[in-house]
């Protein structure tokens, strides 16, 4: 298949500024062998190159050189120009500047005179278009003699002299305090036509053009190229989610846990409906975001991106529609909008009779990196601390219900973990003030597992933070704060969990009761952790990243077969 050709340019086409760019294209690599016909990802590697080139509005032509018949069959397909370089060129120690200037005097010759030379090597197959574009306006502006990529390439150096080996550095200063460094990159040289000669292309007035550290890399060996391939793969996510005082902070935090383990991928936020609680997670995990008035106007940033994950509650088929040409995941998603999706994961859920597109229960749970990184807990055989937390809003003040049952219980103490929604703190501090409990009382935690840690027993919302409870083998006491909670149906199968229904209809007594059995029946209590250490409840966010990635590229290969 031919690939798309430009429009060819030459000769009397535009008075401007004449500028060409020169490819340096052997083929005898000794490296890695036939490197510039060697497939980088889905084409050769030259291709690339080629293509920045031929993209680019500022270059007039381009002159591919090589010494490769091969390379020179495969170039025909596009508008370049080719210069078989002469013999004594093709040799392993021949630099660069004269293979240079043999193409241009020949492209001269041969069309017109040029004004700025560039230098464009294939083996930088992620410098995009736009960089290079910018670098040479930069270049056109100035009175710059040849203008080099590089590189910011701070680093403690070492170097030889006489043997030996010596600091290339005046102090040893942390990273963030040394001074910068710039490494030359082969992405890109721009010189002046008339400082070119058979042995240099560098003038008098030097300059350096940063570019980013991805388009920066330089393919020399396999491990280049494997780092390449795996940059160039980086996916672009759009997280779109929600925070309020209604719903807590769930969404956010499940989206952050999963962004994390997207590294080196692009992620962005897109925020709706979310008080400053949320904004100051994403900031304190150093993710930036775009706060909307309304979902729906998600829409006018949706170009760059392939990948839209949404999760808030139920979307409507009108926002899906808006999302239509992307791949499209949705979490705890019941509405109507769910079926337009390319998968939904409702790991609080479970269903019968799954959609092809649904994934549900607990082995899609995405955990949150401190809670994985600990070590479930032992057990214990008596009841020494018991945890109360019911999530980010408590709209039903069962912290306070739950305490008011605990003051019965000597001899345990009692960790009160409360989150940014809760709206009973003045009622809760008059409580507290008179109690006979011995308390903790933390607002607000960062880490959660660490506060999971050495306890016994726990009372808690009948959502997410069960799972968090179960990964850390707690025994666990459920309540569901809504009807959308009592269908979360972890918390029926588990024998983890002893739950008691929702709240409106479960009594003092009956928590009462309950809390009684499981701190002094040690048996049941074992059995309950037994459950839950059968349970691998960490694999969930790994899980669900293969599940995505997986089904991303199978869907691109089908809207792409015609490739």
């Amino acid at each position: 298949m031919m690939e798309k050709q430009k429009e060819k340019k030459g000769r009397g086409v535009s008075m401007k500024t004449k500028t060409i760019a020169i490819i340096p294209a052997r083929g005898g690599s000794k490296g890695i062998i036939r490197k510039n016909l060697r497939f980088f990802n889905d084409r050769p590697l030259i291709y690339y190159a080629i293509q920045n080139a031929l993209k680019s509005e500022k270059i007039e032509d381009v002159v591919v050189t090589t010494d490769s018949d091969e390379i020179i069959k495969y170039c025909n397909k596009f508008s370049v120009k080719i210069r078989k370089r002469p013999d004594h060129l093709g040799q392993d120690d021949v630099t660069l500047d004269p293979v240079i200037y043999d193409a241009l005097v020949w492209f001269e010759d041969e069309h017109y005179r040029v004004d700025n030379v560039i230098t464009l090597q294939p083996t930088s197959p992620l410098l995009t278009v736009e960089t290079l574009n910018k670098a040479i306006s930069e270049f056109e502006k100035s009175d710059l003699d040849t203008l080099i990529s590089v590189e910011e390439d701070v680093y403690l150096g070492w170097k030889e002299e006489n043997g030996n080996l010596v600091k290339d550095y005046e102090k040893r200063l942390n990273r963030q305090w040394l001074p910068k460094r710039y490494k030359e990159t082969g992405a890109f040289l721009i010189c002046r036509r008339s400082i070119i000669n058979e042995n240099s292309r560098i003038g008098p007035k030097i300059g350096v053009y940063k570019i980013p550290k991805v388009e920066a890399i330089d393919i020399d060996s396999e491990i280049d190229w494997y780092i390449a391939e795996k940059m160039d793969q980086r996916l672009k996510f759009l997280f779109v989610t929600s925070a309020n005082d209604k719903i807590g902070t769930g969404h956010i935090y499940r989206c952050i846990s999963l962004a994390n383990h997207f590294i080196g991928h692009e992620r962005n936020f897109i925020i709706f409906d979310t008080f400053e609680k949320g904004k100051k997670l994403l900031e304190e995990n150093n993710y930036s975001y775009i706060e909307v008035e309304d979902v729906n106007r998600v829409e006018q940033y949706l170009d760059e991106y392939e990948i839209i994950i949404n999760d808030f509650l139920d979307t409507s088929v009108d926002y899906m529609n808006i999302l239509k040409d992307k791949f499209v995941i949705n979490f705890e998603d019941l509405g109507e909008g769910a079926d337009k999706a390319n998968l939904v994961f409702n790991a609080l859920y479970e269903s019968s009779y799954p959609k092809e597109n649904r994934r549900f229960g607990w082995r899609y749970v995405v955990l949150d990196d401190k809670i994985l990184i600990k070590t479930p807990n032992s057990f214990n055989e008596q009841v020494k601390e018991i945890l109360v937390t019911f999530g980010g809003v408590d709209q039903n003040n069962l912290t306070l219900k739950s305490l008011k049952v605990l003051e019965n219980f000597n001899d345990i103490k009692v960790k009160i973990i409360i989150g940014p929604g809760y709206k009973y703190k003045t009622e809760l501090d008059k409580f507290l003030e008179t109690s006979t409990l011995d308390y903790t009382l933390l607002s607000e935690v960062k880490d959660m597992g660490k506060e999971m840690e050495n306890i016994d027993l726990a009372i808690t919302s009948n959502g997410r933070t069960v799972y968090e409870l179960a990964s850390m083998n707690i025994p666990t006491i459920s309540i569901s704060q809504n009807d959308r909670e009592t269908m979360h149906l972890f918390s029926r199968y588990s024998k983890g969990v002893s739950y008691l229904g929702i709240s409106c209809n479960v009594s003092d007594e009956q928590l009462y009761l309950t809390i009684k059995e499981l701190i002094e029946n040690r048996d049941k209590r074992y059995k309950m952790y037994k459950s839950f250490s059968q349970i691998n409840l960490r694999k969930g966010v790994k899980t669900v990243k293969n599940e995505i990635i997986n089904s991303f590229w199978r869907w691109k290969d089908e809207r792409n077969s015609d490739w």
